[in-house]
C-alpha cells in the first residue's frame, strides 16, 4: 500500500511538472522580479495587455476595420506583437518599480492625491472596459502609479542636479528656438455665410487693421489696441443694427481703456512652430521675428491677424522647461529603461501568462 501511495505522489507530481498541467499551481501573477520583491499580477497583466492591444491598433499599416490579429504589423503577426509588447512592459514596469525605490523617491501627498484622482477619474470612464477582461481597480490603479513613477524618474535623473541633468543653457537655447512670446488677436473679414470679404466690404475691413497699426505706430500699448478693439466688436454684436452701433463701440471702447489703465492684463502666450494651429506663414513670421515687432497678416480665408512678438521671459521659461525637457530627452530615457531591464533578471509564470494571454481579448 506504502509502494501505491508513493507510485500516486510521484505520478502527480510528474503531472504537476508538464507545461499544460499546472496542478494547483498560483495564477495571480504572471512576472517578477528575481528576489520576489516586486510582481505584475494577474490582472496587471490583463491590463498591460488591453493597453498593447490598442496600442497595437494606432501601428502603421494597420487597419483598425480588422481584426489586429489577423494583420502583419512589421515582421510579426498582431497576436505575436502584442505578447512581445505585454512582455516588455511587464519587465519594464518591474524595472521602474526597482529603480523608483533605488533612487530613494516618493510622492508628496499633494502629488498622491493628484494620482488617486487622476485614477478615479479615469477609471469612471473606462473602468468597465477594463474589468470586464479582469483587470480590477487596483491593478488598474498600480499602472497608472507605475507611469507617474516612471515621469518622476525622468526628471530625477534629467531634472536639476540629475546624473544625466541638462544645463541650464542648453534647455534655454532649445527654448528660445522652438517658442515665440506673442500676442495676437483676429480682425473678422468673412461674411455672414464665412467666405471671405472682397472688394469694398474687404477695403473697409482692411482700413481697420491700418488704424489698429497706427495706434501701436503711435505707440499705444498693443494690450490696449486689443482690448479696445475686442470692445468695440462686442458693442457691435450687442447693438444690433448698425446705427447704434458706432456710439455703442465707442463707450465700450472708454469703458475697457479704463479697466486695462485700472488693472494690468497680460494677454500673450507662447507658441511652438510644431503645435500651432495658426497659419504655418504667419507661425514662420512669428518665430523669425524679432522683440517687438508688430504687423498683420491676411490668411485669405476670412481672418486677419494683428499680431506683436514679445520678449522670451524667464516665466514662460519655467513654464515650458519641462515639456522642452522631456521632448528632448525622454527617447534617450526609454533606452536607458530598456538597459535597467536588460541587466535584470525576471521570473515568468509561464501558467498563468498561459491562462491570461493576450489572444483572449478576441
Amino acid at each position: 500500500m506504502k509502494r501505491l501511495w508513493k507510485t500516486a505522489a510521484v505520478f502527480t507530481a510528474a503531472l504537476c511538472a508538464l507545461p499544460l498541467a499546472a496542478c494547483n499551481q498560483d495564477t495571480s501573477w504572471t512576472y517578477r522580479t528575481a528576489d520576489g520583491k516586486y510582481e505584475v499580477t494577474s490582472g496587471m497583466y490583463v491590463g498591460m495587455s488591453l493597453n498593447a492591444y490598442n496600442e497595437g491598433f494606432s501601428q502603421e499599416g494597420v487597419d483598425t476595420a480588422q481584426s489586429l490579429y489577423g494583420q502583419q504589423i512589421g515582421s510579426v503577426d498582431g497576436l505575436t506583437w502584442v505578447e512581445q509588447r505585454v512582455d516588455n512592459l511587464a519587465k519594464k514596469y518591474l524595472a521602474v518599480e526597482s529603480k523608483f525605490d533605488e533612487y530613494g523617491l516618493s510622492f508628496s501627498e499633494d502629488e498622491q492625491a493628484y494620482v488617486d484622482s487622476y485614477v478615479d477619474y479615469i477609471w469612471s470612464y473606462m473602468g468597465a472596459s477594463y474589468e470586464d477582461e479582469g483587470c480590477g481597480e487596483e491593478s488598474y490603479r498600480k499602472l497608472v502609479t507605475n507611469s507617474f513613477k516612471e515621469s518622476q524618474l525622468f526628471y530625477d535623473i534629467y531634472g536639476v542636479d540629475g546624473e544625466r541633468a541638462v544645463s541650464e543653457e542648453e534647455l534655454r537655447g532649445l527654448f528660445d528656438e522652438q517658442y515665440a512670446h506673442i500676442n495676437i488677436f483676429d480682425v473678422d473679414a468673412a461674411d455672414e455665410e464665412g467666405e471671405p470679404l472682397t472688394g469694398h466690404p474687404l477695403e473697409i475691413v482692411e482700413e481697420k487693421v491700418d488704424e489698429l497699426i497706427g495706434q501701436l505706430d503711435d505707440g499705444a500699448d498693443f494690450e490696449t489696441v486689443k482690448a479696445d478693439y475686442e470692445a468695440e466688436v462686442e458693442a457691435a454684436e450687442a447693438a444690433g443694427e448698425e446705427e447704434d452701433a458706432d456710439a455703442a463701440a465707442e463707450a465700450a471702447s472708454e469703458e475697457a481703456a479704463d479697466e486695462t489703465a485700472e488693472e494690468e492684463t497680460d494677454t500673450s502666450a507662447y507658441i511652438n512652430a510644431e503645435t500651432s494651429s495658426y497659419p504655418e506663414e504667419l507661425v514662420t513670421t512669428l518665430m523669425e521675428a524679432s522683440d517687438g515687432a508688430y504687423g498683420s497678416y491676411d490668411d485669405g480665408e476670412g481672418t486677419i491677424y494683428v499680431w506683436i512678438r514679445l520678449e522670451n521671459d524667464d516665466e514662460g521659461f519655467e513654464a515650458y522647461r519641462d515639456t522642452i525637457l522631456q521632448n528632448e530627452k525622454w527617447e534617450e530615457f526609454t533606452q536607458y529603461e530598456q538597459d535597467w531591464v536588460n541587466g535584470m533578471t525576471f521570473t515568468e509564470n509561464d501558467a498563468s501568462i498561459r491562462k491570461h494571454s493576450p489572444k483572449n481579448l478576441e
